[in-house]
């Protein structure tokens, strides 16, 4: 299948949220592809393809060119989706002129990031290159679903969190956390009792905003022991 083919139905999944299923529509077309890198994969000596990260060209099924295959976008989809080792050998797949392409790159960085498990380095990568096209959409999809993740954990994890904290979990500013957290229900509370005079008054110009977390309603019984002790240690290796 030709990538003009492959991006219809892609975009198609975008447009209608279905971020989850890029990954397998481009695994899908990939495979049914006789070349899918096209020159690139001769030696790579094109160097990176135009249009910001359709890196590599695919080959029609009758043989012409087609349209540039979209690999920062079949890598990115793949970190969505959480199938991080597919990712990686995707990565391997490529030829050094497609990785070379500096939204392909940006990509590679941001999974890198992810696999070793950096929350911090996953936002430095997602905020620090100007993605276009239909890459830049899964990006901020993907930014929204991590944003939810690192709430959720925040929920489990925590009682009282600093602002700061909550926003660096969040790839956001301060002022977006508070707001993310109003919107679960959170609190802001003071992070230290204020004290009179002229020391009051440095306190509390000192005094950092502190998130009163409040859980949500249990909706389930007691979990098993074995059960507890798997959510807490993905809790703690995520907020390292």
């Amino acid at each position: 299948m030709a990538a003009a083919g492959v991006m219809e139905r892609v975009g198609a999944a975008l447009a209608a949220g279905d971020y989850g299923g890029v990954c397998g529509l481009l695994d899908e077309a990939e495979l049914a592809a006789l070349a899918p890198w096209g020159a690139a994969a001769e030696g790579g000596g094109g160097g990176p393809a135009a249009g910001g990260g359709a890196a590599g060209v695919a080959a029609g099924a009758d043989g012409g060119a087609a349209a540039p295959w979209p690999a920062a976008l079949h890598l990115l989809s793949h970190v969505y989706a959480g199938n991080l080792a597919d990712a990686r050998l995707l990565l391997k797949r490529m030829p050094e002129g497609v990785r070379a392409d500096p939204q392909v790159a940006a990509a590679a960085r941001l999974l890198q990031c992810a696999w070793q498990g950096s929350g911090e380095g996953v936002w430095r990568a997602l905020r620090g290159h100007p993605w276009s096209g239909p890459a830049g959409q899964l990006v901020e999809a993907l930014a929204e679903r991590l944003r939810a993740r690192q709430l959720d954990l925040v929920e489990q994890a925590y009682s009282h969190i600093s602002a700061a904290r909550l926003a660096a979990l969040c790839g956001c500013g301060e002022a977006d956390a508070l707001a993310a957290a109003a919107g679960r229900g959170w609190r802001p509370a003071a992070a230290a009792a204020a004290a009179g005079g002229e020391a009051g008054a440095a306190a509390a110009a000192a005094t950092a905003v502190v998130v009163e977390v409040v859980p949500p309603p249990s909706g389930r019984g007691e979990l098993d022991t074995l059960a507890a002790l798997e959510q807490l240690s993905a809790v703690m290796m995520q907020l390292e």
